[in-house]
Order: C-alpha cells, then sequence, then structure tokens
C-alpha cells in the first residue's frame, strides 16, 4: 500500500477586509454620488462598466483639483468595485451616517494632518513634604520615612489615523517620586522640604480625513475631524525648597512652601 507523505501546503487565493461602519464621532459631512449609470437600482450591482465609469467621470470633472485623485484612481476603483461581493448587496440609499455593508473603496486626508499648537507644561504638587526645625536651637533627625509622588500619561491619545501618519507610540505612565528618608539630618532653625513634578511638551494635530464607501449603487463620502495630542517627556525631578531662621527666635511663624508651579 502507498502512503503519499508529501507536505501539505495551505495558501492565500484572495482575501476581503471588513471596515467598522462609519461613525457619526467626528462627522464634519457626507457627500453622496448617487444616480449613477450603469447601476441596477434595485441590487446596487454594476452592469454596465463603461456608463458607470462616464457617469461617475462626469461628477469628478465638475471639480478637477478637489477631485484630481479620483479621476487617477478610477479605474482601479471600478475594478475594486466590480471584484467586491458587496457590490451586489441592496442598501439602503439614504444619506445616513453608518451601513451594514458597503466596501471601502478610498480613504486618506482631505485635510492634511498637522500640528496646531505646542505649549510646554508641567505636573506638580502643590503641598510638600517637609521638615520643621525652624524653632529649635537642635539639629534632629526624621523620624519615619515621608513619600511624595505624582504621574502623567506621556505619548499619543487621539484618534488612529493621526497616530499612524506621524508614527506616534501609544500613551504609558510616567512617575517621579521624592522621599524624605527617616534618619534624614535636619539642621537647628532650618525648615526644608521636596515636591517631585513632571515636565512635558504637549503637541495638539488635527486634519481631516475621508472614507468613500459603495454602497446601494452610490458613492459616499464621510469626511472626519481628526485629533490628537502628543505629550512628549521634557524631564522628571525633584524640587527642594528650605529657609533658616536667622533671627533664631524659638517663637517665629515657620514659612510655608510656595503651591505654584515649580521654580525650574
Amino acid at each position: 500500500m502507498y502512503v503519499d507523505k508529501s507536505k501539505v501546503v495551505d495558501i492565500l487565493e484572495s482575501s476581503t477586509v471588513y471596515h467598522d461602519a462609519p461613525t457619526t464621532s467626528g462627522l464634519v459631512r457626507v457627500e453622496k454620488i448617487d444616480n449613477l449609470a450603469g447601476v441596477d437600482k434595485s441590487t446596487g450591482k454594476i452592469f454596465d462598466k463603461k456608463a458607470f465609469k462616464d457617469s461617475l467621470l462626469k461628477y469628478y470633472s465638475s471639480d478637477k483639483v478637489k477631485y484630481s485623485e479620483n479621476i487617477k484612481n478610477i479605474d482601479k476603483t471600478i475594478e475594486s468595485l466590480l471584484s467586491s461581493k458587496s457590490n451586489s448587496s441592496k442598501i439602503n440609499s439614504e444619506i445616513v451616517p453608518f451601513y451594514s455593508d458597503g466596501q471601502v473603496i478610498m480613504q486618506g486626508w482631505s485635510k492634511e494632518a498637522k500640528l496646531i499648537s505646542s505649549e510646554n507644561r508641567v505636573t506638580y504638587k502643590t503641598s510638600w513634604i517637609t521638615e520643621d526645625n525652624y524653632r529649635s536651637s537642635v539639629p534632629i533627625t526624621a523620624t519615619y520615612t515621608k513619600t511624595s509622588s505624582v504621574s502623567k500619561s506621556i505619548g499619543f491619545e487621539g484618534d488612529a489615523e493621526i497616530k499612524a501618519k506621524f508614527g506616534f507610540t501609544a500613551s504609558a505612565t510616567v512617575s517621579q517620586s521624592t522621599t524624605i528618608s527617616q534618619g534624614a539630618d535636619v539642621p537647628a532653625w532650618t525648615v526644608w522640604g521636596t515636591r517631585p513634578y513632571i515636565k512635558y511638551k504637549l503637541e495638539k494635530y488635527s486634519g481631516e480625513y475621508y472614507y468613500t464607501i459603495f454602497a446601494g449603487g452610490s458613492l459616499n463620502t464621510y469626511y472626519y475631524n481628526k485629533t490628537g495630542e502628543n505629550y512628549i517627556l521634557i524631564t522628571k525631578s525633584n524640587e527642594y525648597w528650605s529657609r533658616t531662621n536667622t533671627s533664631k527666635s524659638t517663637t517665629a511663624t515657620t514659612p510655608t512652601p510656595p503651591t505654584g508651579a515649580p521654580n525650574v
């Protein structure tokens, strides 16, 4: 008896990528191209390729600057539509910001995403951890450990299209801590403290992105406002503050550290 022991191979012949339906989030406007020739209105199927192309080209030619890329890629677009299973699906032709199915045939930036603002910012604690020996002529040591921390998300937050265009990384939490350890020396007539801070740059981006979907024999282009914020770490450190009781008065009022932004 012969047993075939040759290697079994599994390869990809074709594939269909299903996109999420357009949402209303960030939706700016919808442009609809209907009444296209060569399309069966009951099924949405293209039955006359030339008539369909001519009517679509006529529409695009109404603004050759705006639709320059559409005109350039019209043959590719039509071939993509003809090869799609969704070409024969009947969809409600109303202008709505969603479809149960339909083919995304084109997408890109209708208004290029760009940097719109940049800010240098700082996250900090308004309170300090302190050791108060302001009214004593005798040095002391800290009796227990004190710790203070701050944190900030650094990286990109916003729409995926902005993230992909500029190659930003996902946000992650960055922390900074400061500590007064038990046994730390505190000189006579002195009060001192410390607090943590994180300095970062905030860059804001914005652009307009579009998806063109073929469904129900119509081309529907959805325009979305895409935004994002990129947080860039500059430095993280601790601020220190101290005051000395130069009059050596045992009834003096202990100064309090500032609550405003770090002087760094």
